[in-house]
C-alpha cells in the first residue's frame, strides 16, 4: 500500500468516526415526539415567564399554559406552526443603537425548546473553548479573564515580545448568509423532522435582505450565529496551531510573539472569513503591539512590564454618567424624579465599574453624586442609598 494510499484509508476511517458520533448524538435525542415532549415544553414555557411576569401577554400566556402547551405541541409535530410576527424595535444599549426583534411568548416557548433540545446539544461539541458568547457558564467578563489568562501565558514565555490583533465582523447578525445555517443543518441535525423544525425557524425569521439576515433577541438565532464561524474557529486552532486566540461573538483577538507572522495569520483569517461570504469590518481591524494598551469589547487592556494586566471600563461611560447625573439633579429639582431612582442608578454604575480596575473612576462618581445631591445620596461599598440631608 502506498502513502497516498494509507492516507485516504485514514482519511475514510476518520470520516466514518465522525459520522459516527454524529448520528450518536442525533440518536441520544431521540425522535420529534420525545425531544419535544409535553413534559419539556410546560418546562420552557414556564422558564419564558421568569422576570416579565408584569407584562400582561405573560399573564394570558401562563394562565393558559396547560391546554396552549398542548395545542402548540400538536402544531409543531403536524408542521403547522409558524411563528407569529416579531414585535420591532430600538435598543439603546451603552452607547449603541441596536434593532431587537422580540417575538410572541408563545413562539418563545417553542424557539427556546428547540434551542436547549436540539442546538445545543448538536452544536457544543462542534465548538471551540474560547467561543464565550450564549453559552452556559461563559459570557463577556468570562472572555475578558479568558485574554488575561492568554496574557499572563504569553508574557511567561515571551514577555511583551509581538502583539495583538483585533478582527470585527461587519454587522454579524444582519449579513448572515442563511445557506451557511441550512448547511450546518444537513450536516449536523440528521433526522428529518427535526431538521425541517429547525429550518422553519429561520424561514420565519425576520431578514433585511432575501437569503441574509438573523435577527436579534430571538434564542434560536443566537445560537446558530454563535455556531456559523466554527468551521474558521478549529482552523485558527488546528490548522494554524494559534494557542491565545478566541472571541466573543464577532470581536476576535490573536496574540502572537511575531508581529509579521501575526499580520499574515490575521490576512489569512480575513480571507477565510470573506470567501464564506462573511465581511470583514477592515476599518476595525487593528495590530497593536503588546507594549502599548488596547480594546477588546470596549474595554481597555494593558499588560505591564511586571507581566500584570490591567482592565479598564469603557471611557465613553463614566461621560455618560456625569451627564446624566446632572440631568438628574435638574429633574430633582423640579419634581420629576425621586432620591430613590438616583440611587439605583448609582448602584448599577457602581456595579458596572467594581468589575474593572477602576477604583479611581468610581470615587471621582462618588463625589459628583453627593455634590450634586448635597449628600442626599451616599454610596457605600455595595451600593448606593438616600440618607438625610446634612447640616449646613
Amino acid at each position: 500500500m502506498t502513502s497516498t494510499e494509507r492516507h485516504e484509508a485514514r482519511y475514510q476511517r476518520r470520516k466514518a468516526a465522525r459520522l459516527a458520533r454524529k448520528q450518536a448524538r442525533c440518536d441520544a435525542l431521540g425522535p420529534a415526539e420525545a425531544v419535544f415532549s409535553y413534559r419539556k415544553l410546560y418546562r420552557w414555557g414556564k422558564k419564558c415567564c421568569n422576570n416579565v411576569r408584569w407584562k400582561q401577554s405573560t399573564q394570558n400566556f401562563e394562565a393558559h399554559l396547560f391546554s396552549g402547551t398542548a395545542r402548540r405541541r400538536r402544531d409543531l409535530l403536524a408542521g403547522k406552526w409558524r411563528p407569529k410576527k416579531c414585535t420591532h424595535f430600538i435598543l439603546h444599549e451603552r452607547g449603541k443603537v441596536r434593532p431587537i426583534d422580540a417575538p410572541h411568548i408563545t413562539d418563545r416557548q417553542l424557539q427556546k425548546a428547540v434551542s436547549k433540545e436540539v442546538l445545543v446539544p448538536l452544536y457544543t461539541p462542534g465548538l471551540i473553548y474560547d467561543n464565550y458568547a450564549s453559552r452556559e457558564g461563559m459570557g463577556l467578563h468570562f472572555a475578558f479573564h479568558r485574554l488575561r489568562e492568554m496574557l499572563h501565558w504569553h508574557f511567561r514565555r515571551y514577555g511583551r515580545a509581538g502583539g495583538i490583533i483585533s478582527i470585527d465582523l461587519k454587522k454579524f447578525f444582519p449579513n448572515a448568509r442563511r445557506e451557511l445555517l441550512y448547511q450546518r443543518h444537513r450536516e449536523l441535525i440528521l433526522d428529518p423532522v427535526l431538521q425541517a423544525i429547525a429550518d422553519t425557524v429561520i424561514d420565519t425569521a425576520p431578514s433585511t435582505a432575501p437569503g441574509r439576515g438573523m435577527p436579534l433577541g430571538v434564542e434560536p438565532s443566537q445560537q446558530e450565529m454563535m455556531s456559523m464561524p466554527s468551521a474558521i474557529d478549529n482552523w485558527i486552532k488546528c490548522q494554524l496551531g494559534v494557542h491565545c486566540a478566541g472571541h466573543y461573538a464577532d470581536d476576535y483577538f490573536i496574540v502572537c510573539p511575531d508581529l509579521d507572522k501575526l499580520r499574515r495569520i490575521g490576512n489569512a483569517i480575513v480571507r477565510k472569513f470573506e470567501s464564506l461570504g462573511i465581511p470583514v469590518n477592515r476599518k476595525k481591524c487593528k495590530l497593536t503591539p503588546l507594549t502599548k494598551p488596547f480594546r477588546f469589547c470596549k474595554a481597555k487592556f494593558t499588560l505591564t512590564e511586571t507581566g500584570r494586566v490591567i482592565v479598564n471600563g469603557c471611557r465613553d461611560g463614566v461621560k455618560r454618567a456625569r451627564r446624566k447625573l446632572k440631568l438628574f439633579r435638574r429633574e430633582w429639582m423640579a419634581g420629576k424624579r425621586t432620591l430613590e431612582e438616583v440611587a439605583q442608578y448609582m448602584t448599577s454604575q457602581l456595579a458596572y465599574y467594581r468589575n474593572y480596575n477602576d477604583h479611581g473612576r468610581i470615587l471621582r462618581l462618588r463625589r459628583l453624586c453627593y455634590a450634586l445631591f448635597d449628600g442626599r445620596i451616599v454610596c457605600t461599598k455595595s451600593r448606593a442609598q438616600v440618607t438625610a440631608p446634612t447640616s449646613a
